[in-house]
């Protein structure tokens, strides 16, 4: 996430001190600019919008309080740092009173403002939210170069194909076709998400119509269901994860009519595994077995636990997500089904000998 500074201040001096003597890179810090009083710092913040305004308090032509008033009418999230070299409390009280993130008395003691600026960029990353767009084509609020403007033209020799590979039950065929499908679909960051969530819903019809007809009704119902979470899904990995749960979950159905309890597990598990309230006794009730059975019957199958085979999937599609996005730790937690970030470090550790953020540092260059 970046930011962009603005620097008021009547006296040249100062202005050019905190221009270059703060290394604003490491705050995230792309563009600096500079007024040198209060009028023409208002008009360069209307025209530039920047994130931080680090401003002397006394200058002609407005002074830093009014200033800040009439930015925050225009820019109610920017956020000032005051500079003053008068120890003066009704200053105080105004820049409190206009909450202000500091109040830094001169002479400038780049330490000091190094400190606030840390603690100001920090409280900007956890409150922004990043663009939708941005979030819906890349993952996370780090990359914010442009969106390019390709759209995606829909294909229709692609969905013809997918549908018959869908009814004739071929599943090499249909998984051939959706892999491209999302690649090109990432890499047309111009075509409205709402257009790109109603194209996987075309997709997902094709799912439901193909279970209906021959009588999967599990399978017909995790598609009404998925019909919903692409509404609400904020990024295209989203969408197509949830398309590809579905899609394993046709096939394996097709694959038997009446699967052991291991299939019927596995099945069930790739539709909901990432469900935070996920727990085996919900699934043996819904699968229509005892607990007690279903727990045994399971392990003595694969040699494992269906708790056991929970973790395995979340880890494995969390170290995906660690080595492929830039979702924070927690956000990756709560992608793949644990709502507390602590705990989902925990059993990541325990299970893989290297935390999450030794994970992605090993593996992000295979993004």
């Amino acid at each position: 996430m970046c930011f962009s500074v603005l620097i008021v201040d009547d006296e040249k001096m100062p202005r050019e001190i905190l221009h270059h003597y703060i290394p604003w890179e490491e705050y995230g810090v792309r563009s600096v600019y500079e007024a040198q009083d209060g009028e023409s710092a208002l008009e360069l913040a209307s025209e530039k919008k920047p994130d931080i305004i680090i401003s002397d308090i006394k200058m002609p032509r407005r002074n830093g309080l009014s200033l800040a008033e009439e930015v925050r009418r225009i820019l109610p999230d920017c956020q000032f740092i005051f500079l003053s070299g008068y120890s003066d409390k009704e200053y105080l009280k105004g820049a409190i009173r206009l909450k202000a993130a500091s109040y830094v008395e001169k002479p400038i003691d780049l330490d000091e403002i190094r400190g606030v600026l840390t603690e100001v960029c920090e409280q900007l990353r956890s409150t922004r939210r990043p663009d939708p767009e941005i979030l819906f084509f890349r993952g996370g609020p780090d990359n914010t170069e442009p969106l390019n403007d390709r759209i995606y033209t829909p294909d229709d020799v692609l969905f013809t194909r997918l549908g018959e590979a869908v009814r004739h039950k071929n599943r090499h065929e249909t998984e051939h076709l959706l892999e491209p499908l999302y690649r090109e679909l990432l890499r047309c960051e111009g075509t409205p998400p709402d257009t790109i969530r109603s194209l996987y819903c075309r997709i997902v019809f094709l799912f439901i119509n193909a279970a209906e007809s021959r009588n999967l009704a599990p399978v017909a119902a995790a598609g009404n269901d998925s019909l919903l979470k692409i509404g609400g899904e904020e990024t295209l990995s989203g969408l197509h994860a949830i398309l590809k749960s579905l899609c394993v979950m046709y096939f394996n159905a097709l694959e038997s009519e009446e699967p052991d309890p291991l299939t019927r597990v596995n099945q069930y598990l790739e539709a909901h595994w990432s469900e935070p309230e996920l727990t085996v006794l919900d699934m043996a009730q819904a699968l229509g077995f005892t607990n007690t059975y279903l727990c045994a019957a399971y392990k003595k199958s694969c040699g494992r636990t269906i708790n056991q085979q929970i973790t395995q999937l979340r880890l494995e599609h969390a170290k995906d997500l660690l080595a492929h996005s830039s979702l924070r730790l927690y956000e990756v937690g709560r992608r793949v089904g644990y709502a507390d970030g602590k705990y989902f470090t925990r059993v990541f550790t325990r299970e893989t000998g290297m935390t999450p953020k030794q994970y992605r540092e090993r593996h992000s260059h295979d993004n």
